[in-house]
């Protein structure tokens, strides 16, 4: 989770996790780059932590939080706290038992290696089929956001509740 370049380490099994290419290089990396750019051109610490984050009772986590903070500026050299989607273009993962299958589609990129402050974007629900909603702990989805009284219910696509191994709520299907 917390990058070479940073802790010199390749598999201590503590700072390993299962995730994308994606969420690494499009989302980690420029976080890490300014970290070790700041390090090596003030030779001052920072405090840095990254969180995966599971839903649930998922084998997979659905993304990562990472925090910094350099000390003897008191944040003025580094500070963000971001999170960064476990996803990766083209593939659909199945958060809860970690099985993965192509969409049939091949999305192919260039790694842009400039040093910007964006996390990797959250997959848009509206541009990969039908808007469901999920409540925080539920193990549902439903295609009414107001269904069972739910509370600031997240949105994603019918496929990605499904690859998350989430039922279709009675009341709405």
């Amino acid at each position: 989770m917390i990058g070479f370049q940073l802790t010199g380490e390749q598999a201590n099994e503590l700072n390993l996790i299962t995730g994308t290419r994606y969420m690494n290089v499009e989302g980690m990396l420029p976080f890490e780059n300014q970290v070790a750019e700041y390090v090596k051109n003030t030779n001052n610490h920072v405090l840095y932590e990254v969180t995966p984050i599971y839903e649930g009772d998922n084998l997979v986590a659905s993304g990562v939080q990472l925090e910094a903070y350099s000390v003897e500026d008191l944040g003025q050299g580094v500070q963000f706290n971001v999170y960064c989607y476990n996803v990766q273009p083209g593939i659909t993962i199945n958060y809860a038992n970690g099985d993965s299958q192509g969409t049939g589609s091949c999305v192919l990129s260039e790694s842009n290696n400039s040093n910007q402050n964006t996390s990797t974007p959250a997959p848009t629900p509206e541009a990969n089929g039908q808007t469901v909603y999920v409540s925080r702990t539920g193990s549902k989805y439903h295609s009414n956001p107001n269904c069972s009284n739910m509370k600031n219910p997240s949105s994603m696509t019918m496929e990605e509740a499904q690859a998350r191994g989430l039922e279709a709520c009675k009341k709405c299907y």
